[in-house]
């Protein structure tokens, strides 16, 4: 995920974050599938990730984030 990886991983990419926010990891797909509640209500209920778009995640992205994570147990 190009749109949370930046921030979420084990060496942040985005300037001024030194270490993945709250701690939460999304660099491998089992991070992200336990996430899979906490991106959807973030991501795609909200829309409060990322913070103010910064990485301009798309709406079709957020859809389809959406799907994924609707088809994944809570």
């Amino acid at each position: 995920m190009s749109r949370c990886g930046m921030c979420h991983s084990e060496v942040p990419a985005w300037d001024g974050i030194a270490v993945a926010p709250k701690g939460v990891r999304l660099d491998s797909a089992p991070a992200i599938a336990r996430q899979a509640a906490a991106i959807r209500h973030h991501a795609f209920e909200t829309h409060n990730m990322p913070p103010n778009n910064l990485t301009q995640m798309t709406p079709e992205e957020r859809q389809l984030l959406g799907a994924w994570t609707s088809a994944k147990p809570r």
